[in-house]
């Protein structure tokens, strides 16, 4: 005897047995049982979806010798017959093998007048409705407008863009939804129980995930893996027929990548090449679970925007909590790029490393995602590397600025007398002010990171205004900005120093960061004036015309550490005032 398939051994027979789409049986059965049942029906929807399925159980319960019934009972003959697509009142159309005009006018315009003769109701379903052609779609219009009482047409299809406007507005249209993960699993394990196959535990969610949506494609395919294993399905079986990846795997190597642990990420890897695995389908499943941890952290788990089974929903809610949404999104990115890449990558293991480590370890990524990352871990208190990583005695800043700074030092003198101390380099604690009143979270460091693109904002309206502010900066002084002007730029400073342009800067201000403030202009920054005794200032005065300026190695040294560092920076040095010894 041959083996009939499991899709059509288990195929829904009553609207209870249809799985995942209550929206739709709800309403037919309510239109059967209160006599509402339209002359024309479109159910749209994916493949395996149950389309062709509930257009036979509405014959079934129009038909049946107890109808009309919201609940055919599925043994008399009618329905017996329907089930077998052997009942003279019930027409099946494959508009796919049989598109033109001609099929359209025998088989359906020459005998809908004709009365049923069992049933009492025609049923007409055409299934994929959009391979007709467009005369056969004209000659179906009339009848399908005013058809012969008691008949009813189906039209089935997985495209419905395709199907004519004159067609959609003479149906009720139903759309069928992609199934859920864990109503597949709950049937697969029906099925499973029945058929006496053992099946692993894991590998139904993966089945149910390879089939995206479609029942019968994934019942097609535990028949497959049975067949194939003996009834005996296991998880590595799943996987290498199926290319799926395993949930466990995928919150594994993503528990790494939070933990920052490069080198256990490097140890997965071989291991997964090791067992086989494609890396682009690897790629392909570590991205969708990182899509679902981000809808998670960014929108919440009652977003409905994440199709998993209940088990798996409780670790991405876990797992979400160790990321950010911001983290989350660049590991996108990158996946994103990684998977472009292995089409032509010649070493994709070498590829799925390199990614893995600028995930886990953003230090070694040199994109702007990943400084921002960097930065945002530093300003939580975190660390950038595993606890098994010791901290240098000499940060690569500190590194990097400390010959420069030699370099600009001035030399020691050969005279006998004793020189001056060295000049030493003090970072200037940033005073804390309070925000500027009205602009919300709009305090110096952001007024000043939001500085270049005031200045551009100023250059669209004004290109010869905006060029007297180059090389400036800019300070809070309560609710008012200080633009700070180089000590050399004084001209440029008095051209800026009219109502108007202070105005347009006031305006671009407020377009940049929102918040209304006054305008101060300052030639200098704010920097060590030696005494004329000699003795050492510890304050920070602002030079002004009468008063001495610093040591131009003074000067380049703090310009070239506030270029190093970002930050300001006092310069202590020793200097003889008259009268004093």
């Amino acid at each position: 005897m041959a083996h009939q398939s499991l899709y059509r051994k288990y195929r829904p027979q009553t609207f209870p047995d249809v799985v995942g789409q209550d929206h739709i049986t709800r309403t037919l059965r309510n239109a059967v049982e209160e006599g509402a049942v339209a002359h024309a029906y479109l159910f749209c929807g994916p493949r395996g979806t149950g389309k062709t399925t509930t257009a036979r159980i509405l014959a079934k319960a129009l038909d049946c010798v107890n109808g009309p019934t919201p609940d055919p009972d599925d043994t008399c003959e009618n329905c017996r017959e329907i089930t077998e697509g052997r009942h003279p009142d019930v027409y099946e159309l494959d508009a796919a093998s049989r598109t033109g005009v001609d099929a359209v006018r025998d088989e359906i315009i020459t005998k809908v007048n004709y009365a049923a003769t069992r049933g009492g109701w025609k049923v007409y379903i055409i299934d994929e409705v959009h391979m007709l052609s467009t005369s056969a779609f004209n000659a179906l219009l009339k009848t399908l407008e005013e058809p012969p009482a008691r008949t009813v047409f189906v039209l089935c299809t997985t495209h419905p863009h395709k199907v004519p406007e004159t067609i959609h507005s003479r149906c009720q249209r139903f759309d069928f939804r992609r199934i859920g993960v864990d109503d597949i699993v709950g049937r697969l394990a029906l099925i499973a129980g029945k058929e006496s196959i053992a099946v692993e535990e894991g590998t139904l969610p993966l089945i149910a995930r390879h089939a995206l949506g479609g029942m019968r494609d994934a019942i097609g395919t535990l028949d497959q893996l049975s067949a194939f294993t003996g009834k005996n399905v296991t998880l590595p079986d799943v996987e290498g027929l199926l290319g799926e990846v395993d949930s466990a795997r995928l919150i594994r190597v993503t528990d790494l990548i939070a933990d920052r642990d490069a080198a256990e990420c490097f140890r997965f890897v071989a291991a997964l090449v090791e067992a086989g695995t494609d890396v682009p389908e690897f790629v392909r499943g570590l991205t969708q679970h990182v899509r679902d941890l981000y809808v998670i952290a960014a929108a919440g788990e009652d977003a409905g925007a994440v199709d998993v089974t209940a088990a798996d929903m409780n670790r991405l809610r876990e797992q979400s909590a160790r990321f950010d949404p911001d983290r989350l999104a660049r590991m996108l990115d990158v996946l994103g790029g990684l998977a472009g890449e292995l089409r032509w990558a010649p070493d994709s293991r070498l590829a799925l490393e390199v990614a893995l480590t600028r995930m886990a370890r953003p230090v070694s990524d040199l994109t702007l995602e990943s400084l921002a990352e960097r930065l945002a871990t530093l300003e939580a208190g975190g660390s950038m590397s595993g606890a098994a990583r010791s901290v240098p005695a000499t940060t690569p800043v500190e590194a990097a600025v400390a010959p420069r700074a030699r370099e600009a030092a001035p030399a020691p003198r050969p005279e006998p007398a004793p020189t001056p101390a060295a000049p030493a380099i003090v970072p200037a604690p940033a005073p804390a002010r309070a925000p500027v009143a009205g602009s919300g979270p709009l305090d110096v460091a952001a007024l000043r990171r939001a500085w270049p693109d005031v200045l551009r904002e100023m250059k669209s309206g004004r290109p010869m205004a905006s060029k007297a502010f180059l090389e400036t900066e800019v300070d809070l002084d309560g609710d008012t900005v200080v633009v700070e002007f180089p000590s050399d730029r004084r001209t440029p400073m008095r051209a800026a120093d009219d109502a108007e342009t202070k105005a347009l800067l006031r305006e671009c201000i407020h377009r940049v960061t929102g918040a209304d403030v006054a305008v101060r202009y300052q030639l200098g920054r704010g920097v060590v004036r030696p005494d004329e005794q000699g003795s050492t200032s510890d304050a920070i005065a602002p030079p002004t015309e009468s008063a001495g300026v610093q040591s131009a190695d003074a000067v380049d040294v703090e310009r070239m550490l506030i270029d190093s560092l970002g930050a300001e920076v006092i310069i202590e040095h020793s200097s003889e005032e008259p009268g004093k010894g």
